[in-house]
């Protein structure tokens, strides 16, 4: 009934696929080609120093590709076990190329995720128990199945408004630790800043870019049951207590960062935070906000993920104080990067610009001025942190013994980085009609504005 009209497919009711899970879909397959585009010259680079093996090389891309089937299943999972079995599974693939060196340090960081994201997603787990429990104890919550309970989310969004509100608030901040350990919110972050520096530099991008927006995305689907059950104000104060101490931290420890992927590894700690925020504050500003940030951030962070990967093949290092004058001697890259962290410290005329703007709209609309405040000086420290150390590496003066040498066919990740680059800056100027009526669609299934 009312969710008719907006659903592009919906098969036995485990599987459905709406304007949000279409919007997630698209991020995921614009990076994904991205990734896979880049991996060829990274890869080529790796299997040239020894880095990897040929067969190490087979494994690489096969693990890849499984990675990418494993985050698309997400989107599209109405059954929310299956939600649940998806994301879970994108955390088996994902540590297995984050180990895929066999080095000391990224075995450790591999086990390290493994172990805190397993842990955290069991979390997850007894919340889906639970709000299935809630749904099953309507005696008048008879679907058209005939049973009294369901864990299909299409079938829960029904009934939200009769759940008990007290048994949705329990399912509802397990499911916020759970996912949002997946998600890196602070304070269940730890494994992210060891997992993207040690992962090779196109899964760091697909991590930071992709894997982090899936988890949200689980969380986002029980925020609107909960939002149901318990009212705004619940999930409000829960959701912006999570992004608020996610944008803190990531600022803080972005001033006392030396390696390029761990500042960029806090830089994707601090922009969940703000899409946390944005979808606590809700509202018209608030739920756009979040969206549009999560296509903007997926498009800034593997950029800069990329660049790094550049500097890392003419360095042999991504340690800050060891690089200097990257611009003189890869102008391209070095351009692309400059705009990439422009764009990830929220400077106009980018497009992360325009959704934190449009977060302090809501913000300001609903008269939340203390999170403002706390946003605002945070932001402070985030484009110091980045404008130091990346400063000092892409300008300065280039050091002698160095030069980027591109392996395999290097023009094609060229072309791609270029067309990331022109959209940092497209997106703050312009948003298309068609990306602006998916929003729309989706912001009308996260609820009343």
């Amino acid at each position: 009934g009312a969710l008719r009209g907006t659903v592009y497919f919906s098969r036995a009711e485990t599987f459905y696929c709406d304007p949000l899970s279409a919007y997630i879909l698209m991020v995921i397959a614009l990076l994904s080609a991205a990734a896979a585009v880049y991996s060829m010259e990274y890869m080529a680079s790796e299997l040239k120093s020894g880095a990897i093996t040929p067969a190490g090389l087979r494994y690489y891309y096969f693990l890849l590709n499984l990675f990418v089937f494993t985050m698309m299943l997400v989107p599209v999972s109405n059954n929310l076990a299956l939600l649940w079995i998806a994301i879970e599974a994108t955390t088996l693939v994902s540590a297995l190329l984050v180990g895929i060196y066999r080095k000391k340090q990224s075995i450790e960081a591999a086990w390290k995720y493994i172990v805190l994201c397993t842990v955290g997603i069991t979390f997850a787990l007894l919340g889906t128990f639970i709000i299935y429990y809630a749904g099953a104890g309507l005696a008048s919550a008879r679907l058209a199945s005939g049973e009294p309970g369901t864990l299909n989310w299409t079938g829960l969004r029904l009934i939200a408004g009769r759940l008990n509100p007290a048994t949705v608030r329990l399912a509802f901040i397990l499911i916020m630790v759970g996912y949002g350990t997946k998600a890196g919110l602070a304070p269940v972050h730890n494994w992210l800043p060891d997992a993207h520096s040690e992962a090779p530099t196109p899964v760091s991008a697909l991590l930071s870019g992709i894997l982090l927006n899936c988890a949200f995305y689980g969380i986002m689907r029980f925020a609107i049951i909960a939002r149901a059950a318990c009212g705004q104000v619940f999930v409000q104060d829960i959701m912006a207590a999570f992004g608020l101490a996610s944008i803190i931290l990531a600022g803080t420890f972005m001033l006392i960062q030396h390696n390029a992927k761990r500042l960029l590894a806090y830089s994707s700690i601090e922009h969940m935070g703000i899409i946390c925020l944005s979808f606590a504050v809700g509202g018209a500003y608030g739920f756009y906000a979040a969206l549009l940030h999560i296509l903007n951030h997926a498009l800034g962070k593997p950029l800069m993920f990329f660049v790094t990967g550049r500097i890392h093949s003419g360095y042999h290092t991504v340690e800050t104080e060891e690089v200097s004058g990257f611009l003189k001697m890869s102008p391209l890259t070095g351009v692309l990067g400059f705009a990439g962290i422009m764009a990830l410290a929220g400077a106009p005329p980018f497009n992360i610009f325009l959704s934190e703007f449009l977060m302090v709209k809501g913000l300001a609309a609903g008269a939340h001025w203390y999170m403002m405040a706390i946003f605002l000086g945070a932001s402070g420290f985030v484009f110091y942190g980045l404008l130091k150390d990346f400063g000092g590496m892409f300008l300065g003066k280039p050091e002698g013994g160095h030069e980027i040498r591109h392996e395999g066919n290097w023009w094609p990740a060229s072309l791609m980085m270029t067309a990331l680059g022109a959209g940092l800056l497209f997106l703050g100027l312009f948003i298309p009609a068609g990306l602006n009526r998916l929003i729309t669609l989706s912001i009308k299934i996260i609820g009343p504005v």
